[in-house]
């Protein structure tokens, strides 16, 4: 038997360990009219750049930078296919499978919602090496030119295999969301405005950064890209999961690795911090200006999810509480991610407590009195407290009146409790009073606003010139907001700690078939 029949033997074999969704995606990919037409004209493209490029460059091939135009000009080419047309064909990949019904097929199969997701983010992946191997001969060229920088054009190359990897999971997670017919065509209207902006930056930026001479030897530099290094892995990772529970059945356990995931993402953000304050010296980001910027983010962040967490049934399927651990350190630990929630208003309040603390470990005197950075971060707090804590304890009373309400009808009474609060200070001077007559009555409104008290907060210091009675009364709606919430919050704790598991039924062997005939 020939070298050839026995590699094409041992690649048949090892096909079948594969992802059958990625052997049948690829399959389709190749085959396609989208795939064939945008490697034909990738090829025409390059093709064309390099005649004319090396046309125009005349004696700079030998004496300028030919090399690294060249360059731009291909990596703009392969921008386009791997930032534009694999995210978004993958996007109407997923689609289609929702759209002709065949995920239900896929559901009473062995494959699991996770290998669903990654054979299609592999096959997506396949044709990005694909296009890289068409666009790699002309790099190649490039090579032989003057200008041409071995150590930039393997950064850009190794970072687009980043973005692409994020863009792509983006859409497929956006994919999977179940979605009606209007929501959808917004949905894809709005990735494909989204992508249309990817274009924009990819002919505005990304010739002028690569043509820019790039410091790689600046610990600056290395920093900033580590951390967005680990951004992008972080969000990859969250797309991953949100993805996989919406293609899960309606009782499994959707919460708790996206719970997870924005966990790691919250301590990575403050690691990421505390190791650029290490190498850059401590006296990077240690103005109290930069520690409110930081820790506004990082609220801003757990505000979004916990939004979705605490807005959720508070109902628990059986097959969840066959998965809740054993011991009650376990469970105890364990509450706070599992599905609910009275216990996803536990997750928010436990991760917002934590920013003021460790703002505080690295700014003593943030939160002194003559400081308004540190009180500002705490009036954002309270704010995400107040709304989010009243939507979610009347999303609870509807339910007990409708079993129709869903989260989504929750999430957007919070919206729409929090647009009124934003607009009721302004409504007198859209009726035309005077200013004079109705500033009373907006300084008595205004704590409703969060973008006019906070940045009220921030030009003045904190407990001199704010009235006292907007203070109390921000603190009374927050506190209001929590105490609504304490009730649910101890009954899902207990729920979890009190839960009984259902012991596993082993049959004993009967003798009479067991012993020797």
């Amino acid at each position: 038997m020939s070298t050839l029949v026995r590699a094409n033997a041992w690649m048949e074999h090892a096909s079948d360990w594969l992802n059958p969704i990625l052997v049948k995606e690829t399959r389709q990919a190749l085959k396609s009219r989208q795939f064939i037409v945008t490697f034909l004209l990738m090829l025409i493209a390059s093709w064309l750049i390099s005649v004319f490029g090396t046309l125009m460059a005349g004696d700079s091939l030998e004496f300028g930078s030919a090399g690294r135009g060249l360059f731009t000009a291909y990596y703009v080419v392969l921008a386009l296919a791997i930032f534009v047309v694999v995210p978004y064909s993958a996007y109407r990949g997923l689609l289609n499978e929702r759209d002709h019904t065949t995920l239900e097929l896929l559901n009473i199969t062995s494959l699991s919602p996770r290998q669903l997701v990654w054979g299609k983010l592999w096959s997506a992946m396949v044709q990005v090496f694909i296009y890289y191997s068409a666009i790699a001969p002309f790099i190649a060229f490039t090579s032989m030119l003057q200008g041409f920088d071995v150590a930039l054009v393997a950064f850009a190359l190794g970072i687009s295999i980043l973005i692409t990897l994020c863009l792509t999971m983006l859409t497929l997670m956006l994919a999977a969301i179940p979605q009606g017919k209007q929501f959808q065509g917004l949905m894809t209207g709005l990735i494909f405005f989204g992508l249309l902006l990817v274009i924009v930056v990819i002919f505005s930026t990304v010739p002028w950064l690569l043509m820019e001479t790039i410091l790689f030897d600046d610990m600056e530099f290395w920093v900033a890209i580590g951390g967005f290094i680990v951004a992008g892995m972080s969000f990859f990772f969250l797309f991953t999961q949100i993805a996989t529970s919406h293609l899960t059945f309606d009782a499994d356990n959707r919460s708790t690795g996206i719970r997870i995931a924005c966990s790691m993402q919250f301590v990575l953000y403050w690691l990421v911090w505390a190791f650029a304050r290490f190498m850059l010296g401590s006296g990077v980001f240690s103005s109290t200006s930069e520690a409110a910027f930081i820790g506004t983010w990082c609220i801003l962040h757990t505000a979004t999810i916990g939004f979705f967490a605490a807005t959720e049934p508070d109902f628990v399927s059986r097959r969840v509480r066959r998965g809740i651990p054993k011991t009650a350190v376990s469970r105890l630990l364990a509450a706070p991610f599992l599905p609910g929630g009275h216990r996803g208003f536990l997750y928010l309040l436990l991760h917002l407590a934590l920013v003021p603390v460790i703002l505080n470990l690295f700014f003593r005197d943030l939160f002194a009195t003559g400081r308004s950075e540190g009180w500002w971060t705490i009036t954002f707090i309270a704010y995400v407290v107040w709304y989010v804590g009243l939507g979610a304890a009347f999303g609870r009373l509807l339910r007990r009146v409708s079993a129709e309400v869903r989260p989504m009808h929750v999430r957007v009474i919070i919206l729409l409790m929090f647009a009124v609060g934003s607009l009721l200070p302004f409504m007198p001077a859209l009726f035309g009073s005077n200013p004079t007559e109705y500033e009373w009555l907006y300084r008595s409104l205004r704590v409703l606003n969060p973008f006019v008290f906070l940045s009220v907060m921030l030009k003045l210091t904190f407990g001199q010139e704010v009235a006292t009675s907007e203070i109390f009364t921000l603190a009374a709606a927050s506190g209001l907001g929590l105490l609504l919430n304490v009730r649910p919050m101890w009954l899902g704790v207990m729920e979890v700690l009190r839960h009984k598991s259902t012991p596993t039924v082993t049959h004993a062997p009967n003798p009479a078939l067991t012993s020797d005939s």
